[in-house]
């Protein structure tokens, strides 16, 4: 199992609720975190492309995913590092602009931004008890 962290921001509160929802049930070992108006969840997933599958069939579900429509300011990004170095932080994009998550993360430090994405990548979920 490794980490990873998701970010995400939907303009629409039913899509910011419906996508939460989604995730923390189909990912059960999990933490989420609101920090500065910002939404992360961590979670334990097996390899990346089968976390990325697992959340591009929740976007897709949703109606929103690449071959949907989103908002002009939706974004949701995954976060990981690699085993052999834990500070060097991968990003992906789900939906969205790289320009967008940037310049939402603009709005608080960057530090404190960093900090919280390396925070829930060290959580091991792997050990914790699912949550419900």
């Amino acid at each position: 199992m490794h980490s990873y962290v998701i970010l995400y921001r939907f303009q629409k509160e039913d899509l910011n609720r419906n996508f939460k929802e989604k995730v923390l049930a189909a990912f059960p070992r999990h933490q989420d975190v609101t920090d500065a108006g910002f939404e992360y969840i961590g979670v334990a997933g097996g390899e990346e492309p089968a976390v990325v599958d697992t959340l591009n069939g929740i976007l897709n579900e949703m109606g929103i995913g690449r071959e949907g429509f989103f908002g002009q300011n939706d974004y949701v990004a995954l976060y990981f590092s690699r085993d052999k170095d834990d500070d060097d932080v991968k990003r992906q994009l789900l939906i969205g602009t790289q320009d967008m998550v940037d310049k939402d993360a603009e709005t608080m430090s960057a530090d404190a931004h960093r900090n919280a994405i390396l925070n829930l990548l060290k959580v091991d979920y792997a050990k914790a008890q699912p949550n419900k």
